[in-house]
């Protein structure tokens, strides 16, 4: 055996001995070699690692700025999708208008027309106690116990609120019967774009669903510009009864603020049409 000088590490000397157990003490200094290398490498490969990992950071902002960049592009195309599907479901509902004029059609709208007229000239007392002798005859009609007074209450209070504004928006109360379907023909589709977000949770869908509850037949018949029947506004306190009960059920904090408006919203319906008990069923 010789005995030379071992350098271990970077301060670990180790002197092998001519001795019984030289080859001990070599196979114990080459051990104390190799456990303080692998010490030292993983020690150099952490800070390696460190170093590496440290611009991440400012990827994960890009990252972030990006997905708000696309979300904020993509309302932006939307928002006008949206807005041109309710014009355009305004103006569908206008076409009676724009070829006859603002006149009343069709029977029932002409006695709910002749409600809200005796509504707005004799008020709420003497509407509830009116017996119509023209209507029913020769019988006659108990108009406060036999009539939804909801789309009557809502004209009149349309009405006043356009007077209050000045004689600039004053319109008069055959012109606001005339326009009050399409305008809640257009409530009506919003309604349930809205209704179908909060159930899907996709903008996408919700605004398929109004551009085809825009266009849909047997909704434009009953919200035609003229048309003042009850279902024009029913269809609005309908559809923004099942949008606020789908919200109230949801499960968020302040969730019952939601069911009491889903409540009012049925309240509405009941007032107006007697097809409420199509909710109920």
């Amino acid at each position: 055996l010789i005995e030379p000088d071992l350098l271990c590490g970077e301060s670990v000397v180790v002197h092998v001995r001519p001795s019984a157990y030289g080859v001990l003490e070599c196979a114990v200094s080459a051990s104390l070699v190799i456990t303080m290398s692998t010490k030292s490498a993983s020690k150099n490969a952490a800070q390696a690692t460190a170093k590496s990992k440290a611009p991440a950071k400012p990827a994960v902002n890009a990252s972030k700025q990006s997905s708000t960049g696309l979300w904020l592009l993509g309302w932006a195309i939307k928002l006008p999708i949206i807005a041109w599907i309710l014009h355009q479901a305004y103006t569908i509902r206008l076409y009676a208008i724009k070829n006859y004029g603002l006149v009343i059609h069709e029977f029932d709208p002409w006695f709910n027309f002749r409600a809200t007229q005796y509504l707005a000239d004799n008020g709420w007392q003497k509407f509830f106690s009116w017996f119509d002798y023209m209507s029913w005859y020769p019988l006659g009609r108990p108009v406060g116990t036999t009539i939804y007074p909801g789309m009557q209450i809502t004209s009149v209070a349309i009405f006043d609120f356009l007077k209050s504004l000045g004689p600039e928006y004053e319109m008069s109360l055959n012109d606001v019967c005339c326009y009050v379907p399409a305008w809640f023909g257009v409530s009506a589709t919003a309604f349930v774009g809205l209704l179908t977000y909060e159930s899907m949770k996709s903008s996408t869908m919700a605004i398929a669903a109004a551009a085809i509850m825009a266009i849909v037949p047997a909704h434009i018949m009953r919200s035609v510009g003229g048309g003042y029947d009850n279902e024009s506004i029913a269809m609005t306190a309908m559809c923004a009864t099942f949008y606020f009960w789908v919200k109230s059920v949801s499960g968020k904090q302040f969730s019952w603020i939601w069911g009491i408006l889903s409540g009012l919203a049925y309240f509405y319906m009941v007032a107006t049409w007697g097809g409420y008990i199509f909710v109920l069923n």
